[in-house]
């Protein structure tokens, strides 16, 4: 039999039944009567265990599992910044509201519609998907919530088909520059809406060097050999280390920077700071390309110099030539150049 008791302001029931002692407050006496001999009758026939477990569903939402992946993940991955960032993102849609019961393939599909349209690439979709996927297992695998079914395993994933990269034409990309290096009297614009002092800077060593954009925030001048004319880059995507050659016009960027006390070249508070400056930078330049482009752009400048395919894969540190190839844009003007045309006798 079930103790009710006053507890504060509140009603408590407490039971004790073979061996499972449960107990929760409500605040009507009839509400905690009612849940009282529900409660008995699951113990009796032995189903209660089995219902507290499923009842566990309607109690944690998406977002919060995310952040149990998270704090799991944290530590075992070097791109700790990088996977905060995406699963930011993720929190900031209806669906991570939703507790892990009313999640279903047909919303998942709907998100994924959704960001596809705002021009998100297939793969970045996929990923975003993959994500919420190796949440839902974490919970299922090491937390015992009792998931029958990840509904990610039932939605369709985005087609990865290679589409023509946009990047600039030598105009867009100049003005780019000049813009970047544009000084704003303060009483014209926040510091908030101004340049970063290094903008022109990065822009263009991003495309000398071919780093992707947190490799570049992590280069510190212990990494810079500039006897050998080289740089470790030590955090990567693929957590595998590389040395990179640096251009003369490389060194040159580096030896007018000044270095923070840790020793960063480009001193970035977060990768969300920087997008800011940079969107409001690429609107006003009226160019539509990503920054990851300026390293697209680069792997396609040291193929028309005649660096050759192997040479182009380590200094950005592709893991195959496929994913290599999807980053060139050799155009036919620049292919017609290469060949050689024999008289006709």
């Amino acid at each position: 039999m079930a103790t009710i008791r006053k507890h504060g302001r509140k009603w408590q029931s407490i039971i004790r039944k073979k061996k499972i002692v449960v107990r929760k407050s409500f605040w009507k006496k009839s509400d905690a009567r009612l849940w009282s001999d529900k409660t008995e009758a699951q113990i009796e026939v032995g189903s209660f265990l089995e219902v507290q477990r499923a009842d566990k569903l309607n109690e944690i939402k998406v977002y919060e599992l995310l952040d149990i992946f998270f704090d799991k993940f944290r530590r075992k991955t070097k791109h700790k910044d990088r996977l905060k960032y995406e699963i930011e993102h993720l929190k900031r849609y209806p669906f991570s509201k939703l507790f892990l019961s009313q999640l279903t393939p047909r919303i998942l599909s709907q998100f994924m519609d959704e960001q596809e349209e705002l021009g998100k690439s297939g793969s970045t979709v996929n990923k975003y998907i993959g994500l919420v996927s190796r949440a839902i297992n974490l919970g299922r695998r090491e937390y015992e919530l009792p998931i029958t079914y990840n509904p990610c395993s039932l939605v369709e994933r985005c087609s990865e088909t290679r589409h023509i990269m946009r990047t600039c034409s030598e105009e867009e990309w100049s003005n780019l520059l000049d813009l970047a290096t544009k000084v704003y009297p303060k009483g014209n614009r926040t510091s908030a809406q101004r340049p970063l002092y290094f903008m022109r800077q990065i822009i263009e060593f991003a495309r000398e060097t071919l780093m992707r954009q947190n490799e570049i925030f992590n280069l510190r001048k212990s990494h810079i050999n500039f006897a050998k004319r080289t740089a470790l880059v030590e955090e990567t995507k693929n957590e595998t280390p590389r040395v990179i050659g640096l251009s003369p016009k490389a060194i040159k960027i580096l030896q007018s920077l000044p270095t923070t006390l840790d020793g960063r070249y480009f001193p970035v508070k977060s990768r969300h700071e920087f997008n800011n400056y940079w969107f409001k930078l690429r609107d006003e330049a009226k160019v539509d390309i990503a920054f990851h482009t300026l390293r697209h752009m680069g792997a396609t400048d040291l193929i028309k110099q005649g660096w050759s395919i192997a040479e182009v894969k380590a200094q950005g540190g592709w893991k195959t030539l496929k994913a290599l190839q999807r980053y060139l844009d050799i155009q036919g003007e620049h292919l017609a150049t290469r060949l050689t045309f024999k008289k006709e006798a």
